[in-house]
């Protein structure tokens, strides 16, 4: 492309301006020859410069590769700087350059520092050549200046010029900003809903700014966050996800607090701001942005963003505050709309006050009160909806029969008992008294685990004395007898030969007698009283100890013990105990395995009070009908055995405070889940 005559006869006037002569022609290749060895150095120096200067290096966009490309660049600009071959195509290559800063955003202040730098640079390395004299050096140096003032005129001139092109008249840009503010007033005057609003907003300002990002952020106070609420240019998250976070002193704390515009032409030159994370990501230069409020209330933010330095105009802040203004009228309007919503309201008030927990259910939507929010180790937040409650439920028993109210002769009255899970894995029992209407519920609920536990803990203790009773006295009855049994079948022995069938008999007989004496001592030891003995006890020894005392069972047989824990994990415990608790664990573990048998023992700490033990093995698992009886006394899948020696293993572990879950997943072996607490005196 050929310059345009008037941008030709112009730089020959600068030419003429600054005094260039047929000697500055002359001396290029002098000065060719005595600075071109030294360019690497100057390339390498200004690129390392422009790196420590952020709102220069973010023009470079290309990495590393774009960096070698420039450097080349670079160096073909100061050799042509140097020969000043002044045609057609060397100015049309200036001319590009000025035009390529407008089209990247790099502002002119930072190519009029740059010049300076390899000016100063050039000087100093003519400065240095000992041959010239002082005269020739004075020379020299004015032609070098020369080129340089033609080199950053011709640019210059193209940046302005090419910078005016880009900016759009104010008087337009004004005109279309009022017909936009006309249709939006239009819209929020006829009710439109909030949502469209927002995004219409956002639209006008991405057409009216030409912008690359623009958004409104919903402020919510209670929690202090921002939500995207609509936007263009940015990933939109879903509807009401948190993206920002106000503190006191933060980037949009600033904003909100500004009752106008608040413009940045240059994020990188805000050294005194913190802009989130997202504009640095996005590139972002300049932002336009005003909190939507009305007085004290604070609703959102709107702005504008762009990736290249943006320079705004006052029309620009009246546009962006009116349009605020609009928004925020009509979110107050939904406000005050919203206030027949106030006997809601009431009801909260009501029943925040209980000490029970109280739940007001409308059009499927929950209000519960703080008690509720301790019961269930859930937040209000969390409780939003029948879905969220829903969630929480593990079991429900039938209602009893609805009953009239006779407070209010329009809802019945329900009574249940429900089993929740909280989020910290504990399950509650939960007393549910309910009152329903047509149009809503309101429930009271009360937690009942522990007076569940404690009558259960007290019928226990009933049976388990009633067996005591039973067993002591029918062992007591059943002693002579079976003496006198042993003593018959020890003569009969007597009578036979070793080999023959009646000893077989007699061998059965005597395995029949010490199965139900064994069976009395089984049950005569689960419905004793079981005392501890405490003392600071180490669980990977009393794992060990355990698989010690199944070699018996593991003789000829390929089994393995992995056990992964810390040595020093200690709680209060009998160790007795724990080593029958495990020694059963294994027992069992062995018996449903078949070679190779792999057992796996981990015990891990998960927080200060409580350290928890998994125990599972290779075998086939077991159903979840199972694992919910298998802690029953007398609840056995063998053919032989009493069914007690789970029953006895998860008294011992609640004596010690803790619990036992068996965990179903056929197929995939069976497993335990064994928690205890860490006393203060064992840590």
């Amino acid at each position: 492309m050929t310059p345009d005559r008037p941008f030709v006869r112009r730089f020959e006037d600068l030419k003429r301006y600054i005094d260039w002569q047929s000697e500055d022609v002359a001396c290029s290749a002098e000065l060719l020859m005595r600075l071109a060895p030294h360019f690497d150095a100057i390339i390498t120096d200004f690129y390392d410069e422009i790196s420590r200067h952020a709102a220069a290096f973010r023009v470079i966009t290309g990495g590393q590769r774009q960096i070698d490309r420039l450097k080349h660049s670079l160096g073909l600009w100061l050799n042509d700087a140097l020969l000043a071959e002044y045609d057609a195509t060397f100015l049309e290559k200036r001319r590009r350059i000025g035009r390529r800063h407008v089209e990247i955003g790099l502002d002119q202040i930072y190519v009029n520092a740059a010049f300076a730098r390899i000016r100063g640079r050039l000087h100093e390395l003519l400065g240095g050549q000992e041959d010239l004299s002082t005269e020739r050096l004075v020379f020299l140096k004015k032609s070098l200046d020369k080129r340089l003032d033609l080199d950053l005129a011709i640019m210059a001139d193209a940046y302005h010029i090419e910078y005016q092109v880009h900016q759009l008249p104010v008087d337009h840009a004004r005109l279309k900003q009022q017909k936009r503010l006309a249709v939006l007033s239009r819209d929020a005057l006829a009710g439109a809903p909030l949502d469209a609003l927002f995004d219409q907003a956002v639209a006008y300002l991405m057409e009216t700014f030409q912008g690359d990002f623009a958004e409104y952020l919903e402020y919510r106070a209670a929690d202090q966050i921002f939500c995207l609420r609509s936007a263009a240019g940015w990933p939109i998250p879903e509807d009401g996800t948190p993206i920002e976070r106000c503190s006191h002193d933060d980037y949009f704390r600033w904003i909100t607090a500004s009752r106008d515009c608040v413009a940045i032409e240059d994020h990188d030159l805000s050294t005194d701001l913190n802009p989130p994370a997202r504009y640095r990501e996005q590139r972002i230069v300049s932002s336009l942005q005003v909190a939507v409020r009305i007085e004290e209330d604070v609703y959102g933010i709107l702005g504008v963003h762009f990736q290249k330095r943006r320079q705004f105009h006052a029309s620009d802040h009246d546009y962006l505050v009116s349009m605020a203004n609009l928004i925020a009228n009509a979110v107050h309007r939904k406000g005050i709309e919203s206030q027949r919503q106030q006997s809601e309201y009431q009801v909260r008030r009501l029943i925040e006050r209980l000490p029970a927990g109280a739940v007001y259910v409308a059009g499927g939507h929950l209000q519960v009160n703080q008690a509720v929010e301790q019961m269930t180790g859930r937040s209000r937040t969390q409780l939003a909806t029948m879905s969220d409650w829903n969630e929480l439920l593990v079991e429900v028993s039938e209602d009893s029969i609805p009953r009239p109210d006779a407070a209010a002769a329009e809802g019945t009255i329900h009574q249940s008992e429900v089993r929740i899970l909280r989020p910290d894995g504990e399950q509650r029992i939960i007393a549910q008294l309910k009152f329903k209407s047509a149009i809503d519920e309101i429930w009271l609920l009360h937690d009942i685990t522990d007076q569940e536990e404690r009558r259960r803990q007290q019928l226990q203790a009933e049976r388990l004395a009633a067996i005591g009773q039973m067993i002591t006295g029918l062992a007591h009855e059943s002693r002579n007898a079976l003496q006198r049994i042993q003593a018959c079948t020890e003569m009969l022995e007597l009578e036979f030969e070793t080999e023959s069938e009646e000893m077989k008999l007699i061998g059965r007989l005597q395995q029949a007698q010490d199965d139900l004496q064994l069976l009395f001592d089984e049950v005569r030891n689960y419905a004793a009283p079981i005392i501890l003995e405490k003392r600071p006890t180490e669980l990977i020894h009393v794992c060990r100890q355990a698989w010690e005392q199944t070699a018996p069972l593991r003789r000829g047989r390929k089994t393995e013990l992995e056990l992964i824990g810390e040595q020093e994990i200690l709680i209060q415990a009998d160790q007795f105990r724990l080593v029958q608790v495990f020694r059963n664990l294994f027992e069992n573990a062995l018996a449903a395995c078949p070679d190779p048998a792999i057992i796996r023992t981990e015990i891990i700490p998960y927080d200060d009070a409580q350290v928890k033990i998994t125990v599972s093995d290779s075998g086939p698992g077991f159903e979840e009908a199972i694992a919910k009886r298998m802690l029953e006394p007398f609840f056995t899948t063998k053919t032989k055995g009493s069914g007690l020696g789970m029953a006895i293993a998860s008294r011992i572990v609640e004596s010690h405070g803790g619990q036992i879950v068996p965990i179903s997943q056929p197929g995939d072996g069976g497993k335990f889940l064994l928690t205890f607490p860490i006393e203060a005196e064992a840590r």
